[in-house]
């Protein structure tokens, strides 16, 4: 009973991670605000969003993926791609339709909710577990965000949750599907395959010096080199403004007496009482019995007739405490009601006192042991100390640096050398860059700086480029030192390429046709002489033994009383593959963790779906028209 004397400081747990989220900065208020007609990439009813905002979104998902794609020409040039920035902008409408019908449907988030949520966060917490206002914002900064804006977004991502739960926890699913289901899944199916790989027949195919001059005649639109240009640059970053910032023993020694507080521990107390409890409210004889009472206990304990443990289990009403002996523990000052606190830190070790009145009845308190307040050594914590001072220095050392980086590069026009040897800094020289792409130079690859790369005052006045903000606390200007326009490429600087090119295609047509010549004859019921066929092996929709996944879709379009079936096709690695399926296998007993399993799987799937479908409603009720010129391929221009 008595435990309720403590303060709870039982929080939900969410996971909140800190970082530039995509639309972090970019909320409702940019949404709502107006803006030229001709810089909106897409409308969404009568709001829009804006040509920069999108750049911005885009540049920042490309940011988040670039490493992973560093060891991958494929996936960093998918990176540039329009697929890839028309799936930022889906991400973008989406989340403004899905803001809009929930705010239709008067979905909101309270303070007091956002408080909670905010305040749960233990990344938050200070060393006593505590929310501590500094770190949140020494945090937030350091994301580029203000309260208002990390606030606005959580609440925006509250109640885009919210619709979503709203929408999807309606799936349901028969227990008759997914009983098919796991019938499906388990069935297994006996395959081997035959491959026709475009290797083997590489060496057959020749192609002469006509014909790699014809082809290079007929298609002089592939061999073209872009517009191209070499810049220098200079790049400003916090590690550049750390080389001018130092700390001293002074500084150490101040900060450790202002924060002197957060590396000490509060003096802890360990007490034991017995309750013997009465109303607030009682009547005064009641009041009177239970003192009484009491001093009876008190006097049993001052007579040692019993242990203080084997009267608190006889006597407290406290049960939470009674079973330990009247234990409660250890606690700060401040954590009891007023009197009791007052009893437990006036008290010398050992020492009884009661009967002591509280609101909650009389108690008989016993102190056990003493915390001293420890203070943590100025030595143990100078290096955090010397790392907190340093980074602030170190941010308010850029601050400054970025003013006079982004004054100088405008001031300067006409060269990057006063901005680099006020700021000590290093002008870097690039490989050639395109309009639409810097390569693997991610600093440069950013769409508002190669669009002014390639302006006219870059270009025809050798101006340098304005401070752009390429990375978050990163600044980059640039100035052309060399400038190619769109040039046809010699043949005899790609007819080496062209060559293996219409090799390899001669190859896999080849492949192919053997394949498909290959597939006609086994459907016929004939054998084929010397086909080396793969190890038969059992596979099942989940566990498919390394069979292609589309070659395991054709396997599972096969009936049972087509064996033996062949299916044939080519798969992305150029090959041809032929599969044979001699034998399928039914799943004989289905059990309750399959099913339950299934269900779940299946549910999320329907879940998915549901929302899918629902979004796609909404954006069709809210008339969205994505900008006509946006993307090259104009797969997608509008939507009503």
């Amino acid at each position: 009973m008595f435990n309720f004397l403590k303060k709870h400081r039982i929080f939900s747990q969410i996971i909140l991670v800190l970082i530039v989220l995509t639309f972090a900065l970019f909320g409702v208020d940019s949404y709502l605000r107006g803006r030229d007609a001709t810089d909106v990439v897409a409308e969404i009813g009568s709001a829009g969003i804006s040509q920069r905002e999108y750049g911005i979104m885009v540049s920042q998902a490309q940011d988040r993926l670039r490493a992973q794609a560093q060891q991958n020409p494929q996936a960093a040039e998918y990176l540039q791609s329009d697929a890839f920035k028309r799936s930022v902008l889906n991400e973008m409408i989406q989340r403004r339709v899905l803001l809009n019908q929930a705010a239709q449907m008067g979905m909101a988030v309270s303070e007091n909710e956002l408080r909670e949520v905010i305040g749960s966060v233990s990344a938050f917490f200070d060393e006593n577990g505590q929310f501590s206002a500094e770190k949140y914002e020494q945090l937030l900064r350091a994301q580029n965000l203000s309260p208002a804006e990390f606030e606005r977004q959580i609440e925006q991502d509250l109640i885009v949750g919210r619709l979503q739960n709203t929408i999807s926890e309606t799936a349901i699913v028969a227990d008759s599907t997914v009983r098919r289901l796991v019938k499906q899944r388990g069935q297994q199916r006996e395959v081997s395959q035959l491959i026709f790989s475009p290797v083997e027949y590489r060496e057959k195919i020749t192609v002469t010096e006509e014909d790699t001059k014809k082809y290079f005649d007929d298609n002089k639109e592939l061999f073209k080199l872009p517009e191209r240009a070499r810049v220098e640059y200079l790049v400003l970053n916090e590690e550049a403004a750390a080389e001018t910032v130092s700390v001293t023993d002074a500084e150490l020694e101040q900060s450790y007496n202002e924060r002197l507080v957060e590396f000490q521990t509060k003096e802890e107390r360990r007490a034991s009482h017995i309750l013997i409890s009465v109303a607030e409210s009682a009547s005064s004889e009641e009041k009177d019995s239970a003192k009484k009472t009491a001093n009876e206990v008190l006097a049993k304990l001052q007579a040692k007739e019993s242990s203080f443990a084997e009267l608190a289990k006889q006597f407290s009403n406290d049960p939470g405490s009674a079973e330990n002996g009247g234990d409660l523990g250890f606690f700060e000052k401040g954590l009891m009601v007023e009197s009791f606190d007052e009893a437990v830190f006036s008290a010398s070790v050992g020492e009884i006192q009661g009967p002591i009145e509280t609101q909650y009845g009389f108690h008989i308190i016993r102190l056990d042991e003493i915390k001293p307040l420890l203070t943590t050594p100025f030595d143990e914590v100078k290096e955090q100390l010397e790392k907190d001072i340093k980074q602030s220095k170190v941010e308010e050392a850029y601050i400054k640096a970025s003013q006079t980086f982004s004054d100088l590069v405008y001031t300067e026009f006409d060269s990057l050398q006063p901005v680099a040897d006020e700021l000590k800094l290093t002008i870097q020289t690039s490989d050639w860059v395109s309009r639409d792409s810097a390569g693997f130079n991610t600093l440069l690859d950013k769409p508002e700086l190669l669009q002014a790369i390639f302006s006219a005052e870059a270009l025809d006045e050798k101006r340098n480029t304005q401070a752009f903000e390429v990375q978050p606390k990163t600044l980059v200007a640039a100035r052309v030192v060399e400038h190619a326009l769109e040039t046809d490429m010699a043949y005899e600087d790609v007819s080496e390429e062209i060559q293996q090119f219409l090799q390899s295609k001669g190859a896999l047509d080849m492949a192919i046709s053997k394949g498909t010549e290959a597939l006609e004859t086994l459907k016929k019921g004939e054998q084929l002489s010397d086909a080396e066929w793969s190890k038969p092996q059992m596979v099942t929709m989940v566990k498919r033994q390394g069979l292609h996944p589309e070659g395991l879709k054709a396997v599972y379009g096969v009936g049972k009383d087509e064996l033996p079936a062949h299916v044939g096709m080519e798969i992305d690695d150029g090959r041809y593959v032929i599969f044979k399926v001699s034998k399928i296998v039914d799943m004989e007993e289905v059990t309750e963790d399959d099913m339950s399993t299934a269900k779940e799987q299946l549910v999320q799937m329907v879940k998915q779906q549901q929302m899918s479908a629902y979004i796609a409603s909404l954006r069709d009720k809210a008339n969205v028209r994505i900008k006509g010129d946006l993307f090259s391929d104009q797969s997608v221009v509008s939507e009503e």
